[in-house]
């Protein structure tokens, strides 16, 4: 993915010597809003900046926790699969495992992977200020979704991606599914299932969203399914 840079990570990136890029994530751990959690691949915390609830640096600063953090590379190829990433976090006093434990894993949240030089952090008196030219725009960063993770007793994975395959991905009011999304939405003799009141309620009065249903009631040019999608496919509970 082409990104836009600033003139100072640009600079950055040209220097020789005296460079320190930072490998940064936040961590949405909340399932319905937005509760970050802030780690640096290093041998200490740095204080950074925060990310909004929309993904957005801001002014307001925040600790990274310094962890020895394995990622891997972000991975694609030329035949349509999904863009792939991995991060080992070590699981210190089981307290990463305590928050996947607690939500679901963590399945779908969102992961923010930041790249900045070190000199760009904010500058100040602690130990965890390593900034000097303090500037949240240099930076370049990637929003990625948790698709899967495992853990141990040594460390937490967390498999990522940009986006998901749509089977089953409840979008803005529709689900990609076989069965009828009006049926399964209790939709069913709605607007968006029967806008002509054409179907005889005292004869069908449920529906069950299969299209077979649809057929009986003369329906599927409403059918609000995907018949297409297979019927087979991993589950990972």
């Amino acid at each position: 993915m082409t990104q836009d840079v600033t003139a100072t990570f640009s600079a950055n990136q040209l220097k020789l010597d005296d460079v320190h890029p930072l490998e940064m994530f936040c961590l949405n751990a909340s399932n319905s809003g937005f509760d970050p959690l802030y780690y640096v691949n290093s041998n200490q915390s740095v204080v950074g900046y925060s990310l909004n609830a929309t993904g957005d640096l801001t002014d307001v600063e925040t600790t990274y926790i310094g962890l020895p953090i394995k990622s891997g590379a972000i991975q694609s190829d030329i035949q349509g699969q999904i863009p792939s990433f991995s991060i080992t976090i070590p699981n210190t006093d089981r307290v990463i495992e305590s928050v996947i434990q607690s939500s679901n894993y963590l399945r779908g949240n969102t992961v923010y992977v930041i790249n900045m030089f070190a000199d760009n952090l904010p500058s100040g008196v602690t130990g965890n200020h390593v900034g000097t030219s303090p500037d949240k725009n240099s930076h370049i960063k990637e929003k990625l979704y948790i698709d899967s993770c495992s853990s141990n007793e040594e460390a937490v994975t967390f498999n990522l991606k940009n986006k998901f395959n749509i089977q089953n991905i409840v979008l803005p009011r529709r689900t990609y599914s076989r069965e009828c999304h009006w049926a399964l939405s209790n939709k069913y003799l709605g607007t968006e299932c029967d806008p002509a009141s054409a179907i005889n309620s005292g004869t069908f009065p449920t529906c069950d969203g299969t299209l077979e249903q649809c057929k009986k009631r003369n329906n599927t040019a409403r059918f609000g399914g995907f018949p297409s999608v297979p019927r087979n496919s991993i589950v990972v509970l």
